[in-house]
Protein backbone atom coordinates (compact mmCIF):
# COMPACT_ATOMS: atom_id res chain seq x y z
CA UNK A 1 0.00 0.00 0.00
CA UNK A 2 2.86 2.41 1.16
CA UNK A 3 3.99 2.09 -2.56
CA UNK A 4 1.09 3.15 -3.99
CA UNK A 5 0.33 5.72 -1.27
CA UNK A 6 3.85 7.18 -2.92
CA UNK A 7 2.97 7.10 -6.33
CA UNK A 8 -0.35 8.62 -5.79
CA UNK A 9 1.26 11.63 -4.26
CA UNK A 10 4.24 12.01 -6.43
CA UNK A 11 1.72 12.83 -8.72
CA UNK A 12 -0.42 15.46 -6.82
CA UNK A 13 -3.40 13.15 -5.61
CA UNK A 14 -4.69 13.35 -2.47
CA UNK A 15 -4.47 10.01 -0.37
CA UNK A 16 -8.71 8.91 0.98
CA UNK A 17 -8.54 8.30 4.79
CA UNK A 18 -8.97 4.45 4.07
CA UNK A 19 -5.49 4.73 2.55
CA UNK A 20 -3.61 7.02 5.18
CA UNK A 21 -4.87 4.16 7.50
CA UNK A 22 -3.32 1.11 5.52
CA UNK A 23 -0.27 2.56 5.49
CA UNK A 24 0.27 3.40 9.11
CA UNK A 25 -0.89 -0.33 9.81
CA UNK A 26 2.26 -1.17 7.46
CA UNK A 27 4.39 0.88 8.95
CA UNK A 28 3.70 0.57 12.66
CA UNK A 29 3.92 -3.42 11.52
CA UNK A 30 7.26 -2.47 11.06
CA UNK A 31 6.86 -3.93 7.60
CA UNK A 32 8.05 -1.03 5.53
CA UNK A 33 11.66 -0.24 5.03
CA UNK A 34 12.65 3.03 6.32
CA UNK A 35 13.80 4.18 2.29
CA UNK A 36 10.06 4.05 2.17
CA UNK A 37 9.02 5.47 4.90
CA UNK A 38 11.15 8.84 3.75
CA UNK A 39 9.28 9.05 0.30
CA UNK A 40 6.45 8.54 1.81
CA UNK A 41 6.57 11.41 4.53
CA UNK A 42 8.76 13.19 1.93
CA UNK A 43 6.00 12.72 -0.76
CA UNK A 44 2.95 14.29 1.38
CA UNK A 45 4.71 17.18 2.53
CA UNK A 46 5.59 18.03 -0.77
CA UNK A 47 2.16 17.80 -2.01
CA UNK A 48 1.02 19.73 1.08
CA UNK A 49 -1.04 17.37 3.57
CA UNK A 50 -4.47 18.16 3.53
CA UNK A 51 -7.13 18.34 6.82
CA UNK A 52 -8.30 14.75 5.87
CA UNK A 53 -4.81 13.40 5.09
CA UNK A 54 -3.69 14.96 8.69
CA UNK A 55 -6.42 13.77 10.49
CA UNK A 56 -6.79 10.21 9.15
CA UNK A 57 -3.11 10.07 9.97
CA UNK A 58 -3.42 11.25 13.66
CA UNK A 59 -6.24 8.64 13.93
CA UNK A 60 -4.26 5.90 12.82
CA UNK A 61 -1.52 6.86 15.08
CA UNK A 62 -3.77 7.15 17.85
CA UNK A 63 -4.99 3.51 17.53
CA UNK A 64 -1.49 1.59 17.68
CA UNK A 65 -0.88 3.39 21.27
CA UNK A 66 -2.06 1.12 23.50
CA UNK A 67 -5.30 3.33 25.44
CA UNK A 68 -5.20 4.23 29.05
CA UNK A 69 -7.89 3.02 31.65
CA UNK A 70 -9.01 6.44 33.44
CA UNK A 71 -12.16 5.77 35.13
CA UNK A 72 -13.17 9.48 33.73
CA UNK A 73 -15.44 11.17 31.75
CA UNK A 74 -13.20 12.71 28.89
CA UNK A 75 -15.40 15.45 28.47
CA UNK A 76 -13.45 16.81 31.77
CA UNK A 77 -9.98 16.07 30.42
CA UNK A 78 -8.44 18.67 28.45
CA UNK A 79 -4.97 18.90 26.08
CA UNK A 80 -3.32 21.89 25.55
CA UNK A 81 -0.89 20.99 22.62
CA UNK A 82 1.52 23.28 21.04
CA UNK A 83 3.62 22.62 17.57
CA UNK A 84 6.99 23.61 19.65
CA UNK A 85 8.73 23.50 22.66
CA UNK A 86 8.99 26.58 24.55
CA UNK A 87 12.65 27.24 25.23
CA UNK A 88 13.24 31.10 25.47
CA UNK A 89 10.41 32.37 26.87
CA UNK A 90 8.15 30.82 29.94
CA UNK A 91 6.27 27.62 29.41
CA UNK A 92 2.91 28.49 28.83
CA UNK A 93 0.99 25.27 28.29
CA UNK A 94 2.39 24.19 31.59
CA UNK A 95 1.27 26.81 33.31
CA UNK A 96 -2.07 26.55 31.78
CA UNK A 97 -2.20 23.23 32.75
CA UNK A 98 -1.57 23.46 36.47
CA UNK A 99 -4.40 26.15 36.28
CA UNK A 100 -6.48 23.63 34.44
CA UNK A 101 -6.33 21.02 36.75
CA UNK A 102 -6.82 23.33 40.22
CA UNK A 103 -9.81 24.45 38.27
CA UNK A 104 -10.83 20.32 38.54
CA UNK A 105 -10.39 20.13 34.86
CA UNK A 106 -8.43 16.60 33.99
CA UNK A 107 -4.89 17.78 32.85
CA UNK A 108 -2.96 15.09 30.89
CA UNK A 109 0.39 15.19 28.48
CA UNK A 110 2.51 12.32 27.29
CA UNK A 111 6.01 12.24 25.83
CA UNK A 112 7.75 9.30 25.12
CA UNK A 113 10.87 8.23 27.94
CA UNK A 114 13.97 8.81 26.05
CA UNK A 115 17.06 9.45 26.87
CA UNK A 116 18.08 10.69 23.36
CA UNK A 117 14.87 12.93 23.69
CA UNK A 118 14.99 15.73 26.17
CA UNK A 119 11.16 16.75 27.27
CA UNK A 120 11.59 20.94 27.75
CA UNK A 121 8.16 20.93 29.73
CA UNK A 122 9.47 17.73 31.69
CA UNK A 123 12.35 19.30 32.72
CA UNK A 124 10.60 22.13 34.25
CA UNK A 125 8.13 20.16 36.18
CA UNK A 126 11.07 18.15 37.76
CA UNK A 127 12.76 21.46 38.64
CA UNK A 128 9.60 22.10 40.66
CA UNK A 129 9.77 19.16 42.59
CA UNK A 130 7.30 17.08 40.17
CA UNK A 131 8.20 14.01 38.76
CA UNK A 132 6.66 12.89 35.72
CA UNK A 133 5.50 9.11 36.13
CA UNK A 134 5.61 5.88 33.69
CA UNK A 135 2.27 4.83 32.42
CA UNK A 136 1.21 2.80 35.46
CA UNK A 137 -1.57 1.83 37.99
CA UNK A 138 -0.04 4.36 40.13
CA UNK A 139 0.07 7.02 37.29
CA UNK A 140 -3.68 6.41 37.50
CA UNK A 141 -4.46 6.40 40.96
CA UNK A 142 -2.08 9.47 41.19
CA UNK A 143 -3.68 11.18 38.27
CA UNK A 144 -7.26 10.39 40.02
CA UNK A 145 -6.41 12.10 43.22
CA UNK A 146 -5.00 15.01 41.19
CA UNK A 147 -6.44 15.53 38.37
CA UNK A 148 -3.07 16.00 37.03
CA UNK A 149 -1.10 13.69 34.96
CA UNK A 150 2.60 14.11 33.27
CA UNK A 151 3.10 10.46 31.66
CA UNK A 152 5.85 8.94 29.81
CA UNK A 153 4.56 5.99 27.07
CA UNK A 154 6.57 2.82 26.97
CA UNK A 155 9.28 2.82 24.24
CA UNK A 156 8.02 -0.49 23.01
CA UNK A 157 4.71 0.96 21.35
CA UNK A 158 5.06 0.69 17.65
CA UNK A 159 4.28 4.14 17.09
CA UNK A 160 7.44 4.98 19.49
CA UNK A 161 9.61 2.53 17.31
CA UNK A 162 8.36 3.19 13.76
CA UNK A 163 7.42 7.12 13.44
CA UNK A 164 8.38 9.33 15.99
CA UNK A 165 12.19 8.17 16.01
CA UNK A 166 12.27 8.22 12.42
CA UNK A 167 10.75 11.83 12.55
CA UNK A 168 13.73 13.03 13.73
CA UNK A 169 15.78 11.82 10.82
CA UNK A 170 13.95 14.36 8.21
CA UNK A 171 15.02 17.96 7.75
CA UNK A 172 11.47 19.03 7.60
CA UNK A 173 7.86 18.92 10.03
CA UNK A 174 6.49 15.94 8.43
CA UNK A 175 3.53 14.29 9.40
CA UNK A 176 5.25 12.26 12.49
CA UNK A 177 5.97 15.58 13.81
CA UNK A 178 2.31 16.38 13.33
CA UNK A 179 0.97 13.08 14.63
CA UNK A 180 3.13 12.78 17.70
CA UNK A 181 1.76 16.44 18.71
CA UNK A 182 -1.34 15.46 17.88
CA UNK A 183 -1.82 11.56 19.26
CA UNK A 184 -4.92 11.65 21.65
CA UNK A 185 -4.32 8.28 23.85
CA UNK A 186 -6.38 9.63 26.51
CA UNK A 187 -9.55 10.76 24.12
CA UNK A 188 -9.82 14.21 25.46
CA UNK A 189 -12.75 16.04 24.11
CA UNK A 190 -11.56 19.36 25.22
CA UNK A 191 -8.45 21.03 23.31
CA UNK A 192 -6.45 23.97 22.87
CA UNK A 193 -3.87 23.63 19.72
CA UNK A 194 -1.36 26.44 19.05
CA UNK A 195 0.20 26.39 15.79
CA UNK A 196 2.69 28.61 14.48
CA UNK A 197 1.28 30.25 11.28
CA UNK A 198 -2.33 31.88 11.66
CA UNK A 199 -2.74 30.70 7.45
CA UNK A 200 -3.23 27.35 9.26
CA UNK A 201 -5.74 27.82 12.31
CA UNK A 202 -8.72 26.84 10.44
CA UNK A 203 -7.50 23.70 8.69
CA UNK A 204 -6.25 22.20 11.98
CA UNK A 205 -9.67 24.00 13.77
CA UNK A 206 -11.18 21.21 10.83
CA UNK A 207 -8.94 18.95 11.99
CA UNK A 208 -9.91 18.76 15.13
CA UNK A 209 -14.07 18.49 13.93
CA UNK A 210 -12.55 15.64 11.72
CA UNK A 211 -11.49 13.64 15.12
CA UNK A 212 -14.54 14.37 17.10
CA UNK A 213 -12.85 17.35 19.28
CA UNK A 214 -15.48 19.11 19.31
CA UNK A 215 -14.73 21.73 21.90
CA UNK A 216 -11.51 22.73 20.68
CA UNK A 217 -9.47 26.23 19.77
CA UNK A 218 -6.86 26.34 17.65
CA UNK A 219 -4.93 29.45 18.02
CA UNK A 220 -1.81 31.25 17.03
CA UNK A 221 -0.52 34.52 18.31
CA UNK A 222 1.91 36.88 16.09
CA UNK A 223 2.63 33.26 14.17
CA UNK A 224 3.87 31.60 17.71
CA UNK A 225 1.70 28.49 18.92
CA UNK A 226 0.22 30.57 21.80
CA UNK A 227 -1.88 33.77 22.24
CA UNK A 228 0.07 36.73 22.54
CA UNK A 229 0.07 39.84 24.59
CA UNK A 230 2.00 41.69 22.07
CA UNK A 231 -0.52 42.03 19.25
CA UNK A 232 -3.48 39.71 17.29
CA UNK A 233 -3.76 36.17 17.99
CA UNK A 234 -6.10 34.40 15.34
CA UNK A 235 -8.58 32.17 17.23
CA UNK A 236 -10.47 29.24 15.19
CA UNK A 237 -12.59 27.37 17.68
CA UNK A 238 -14.23 24.21 16.50
CA UNK A 239 -18.17 23.80 18.56
CA UNK A 240 -20.91 21.89 17.39
CA UNK A 241 -19.69 20.64 14.06
CA UNK A 242 -18.89 24.44 13.40
CA UNK A 243 -15.87 26.49 13.06
CA UNK A 244 -15.85 30.35 14.89
CA UNK A 245 -13.41 32.69 13.78
CA UNK A 246 -12.17 35.49 15.48
CA UNK A 247 -9.43 38.03 16.16
CA UNK A 248 -8.41 37.90 20.09
CA UNK A 249 -6.01 41.10 21.74
CA UNK A 250 -5.36 41.37 25.18
CA UNK A 251 -7.82 45.20 25.67
CA UNK A 252 -10.48 43.09 24.32
CA UNK A 253 -10.29 41.43 27.85
CA UNK A 254 -8.99 43.65 30.09
CA UNK A 255 -4.87 42.96 29.76
CA UNK A 256 -2.26 45.00 28.92
CA UNK A 257 -0.43 44.55 25.77
CA UNK A 258 3.42 44.12 26.14
CA UNK A 259 6.64 42.42 23.92
CA UNK A 260 7.53 39.43 23.87
CA UNK A 261 11.37 40.36 25.43
CA UNK A 262 8.80 40.24 28.80
CA UNK A 263 7.80 37.00 28.92
CA UNK A 264 11.53 35.53 28.23
CA UNK A 265 12.86 32.95 30.44
CA UNK A 266 16.58 31.36 30.44
CA UNK A 267 16.15 27.26 30.86
CA UNK A 268 14.73 24.94 33.04
CA UNK A 269 15.50 26.29 36.14
CA UNK A 270 15.03 29.47 35.38
CA UNK A 271 11.00 28.68 34.00
CA UNK A 272 9.86 27.18 37.21
CA UNK A 273 11.58 29.96 39.66
CA UNK A 274 8.89 32.33 37.41
CA UNK A 275 6.31 29.71 37.72
CA UNK A 276 6.19 29.67 40.99
CA UNK A 277 7.00 32.86 41.58
CA UNK A 278 3.56 33.98 39.36
CA UNK A 279 1.16 31.31 41.69
CA UNK A 280 2.52 32.47 44.77
CA UNK A 281 1.72 35.97 43.37
CA UNK A 282 4.89 37.34 43.54
CA UNK A 283 4.87 38.71 40.22
CA UNK A 284 1.99 40.25 37.89
CA UNK A 285 3.11 42.21 35.13
CA UNK A 286 3.66 40.54 31.66
CA UNK A 287 4.20 36.85 32.65
CA UNK A 288 0.82 36.60 34.84
CA UNK A 289 -1.11 38.19 31.75
CA UNK A 290 0.27 36.15 29.27
CA UNK A 291 -0.45 32.87 31.49
CA UNK A 292 -3.81 34.16 32.70
CA UNK A 293 -4.86 34.85 28.79
CA UNK A 294 -4.37 31.45 27.55
CA UNK A 295 -5.92 29.64 30.62
CA UNK A 296 -8.92 31.39 30.18
CA UNK A 297 -9.23 29.95 26.58
CA UNK A 298 -8.95 25.92 27.58
CA UNK A 299 -11.09 27.41 30.99
CA UNK A 300 -14.01 28.85 28.88
CA UNK A 301 -14.09 25.55 25.84
CA UNK A 302 -14.07 23.04 28.34
CA UNK A 303 -16.99 25.20 29.82
CA UNK A 304 -16.10 26.13 33.29
CA UNK A 305 -16.92 29.82 32.37
CA UNK A 306 -19.30 31.05 30.00
CA UNK A 307 -17.51 33.54 28.55
CA UNK A 308 -14.00 34.38 27.84
CA UNK A 309 -14.01 37.17 30.58
CA UNK A 310 -15.72 35.05 32.89
CA UNK A 311 -12.29 32.93 32.06
CA UNK A 312 -9.92 35.51 32.46
CA UNK A 313 -11.73 36.44 35.81
CA UNK A 314 -11.42 32.87 36.61
CA UNK A 315 -7.91 32.14 36.22
CA UNK A 316 -7.30 35.27 38.34
CA UNK A 317 -8.69 34.38 41.00
CA UNK A 318 -7.06 30.55 41.30
CA UNK A 319 -3.97 32.01 41.01
CA UNK A 320 -4.89 35.55 43.29
CA UNK A 321 -6.53 33.29 46.00
CA UNK A 322 -3.44 30.48 46.14
CA UNK A 323 -5.18 27.80 44.82
CA UNK A 324 -2.81 26.45 42.16
CA UNK A 325 -0.04 27.35 44.45
CA UNK A 326 -1.84 24.76 46.40
CA UNK A 327 -2.41 22.43 43.59
CA UNK A 328 1.48 22.82 42.80
CA UNK A 329 2.06 21.70 46.69
CA UNK A 330 0.19 18.79 46.29
CA UNK A 331 1.74 17.71 42.99
CA UNK A 332 5.16 17.63 45.01
CA UNK A 333 3.78 15.29 47.69
CA UNK A 334 2.33 12.78 45.34
CA UNK A 335 4.62 13.03 42.17
CA UNK A 336 7.90 12.78 43.95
Amino acid sequence: MIKDAINKLSNGQDLSDFEIKEVFDEITSGLATEALISSFATALHSKNPNAIEISASIQAASESIKPINLNLDNENLIENITFNEFNSIINIPLAVDLICSSADLGALKYSFNSSLDKNNTFEILKNLGIKPQENNTDFIDNFEKTNFGYVYLSKDETYYKYCKEFSKKLPFFNIFSITEKMLNPYKAKNQVLGVNSKDIVEKYAQICLYLNNSNSIVLSGNNAPYATISGETFVAEAWKNKIFTYILTPDLVGLKTASEDEIKCENEKHCAELLENVFSNKIKGAYYDVIVLNSSLSLYIAKKADSLMDAINLAKRLIDNGVVLEKINQLRKIYS
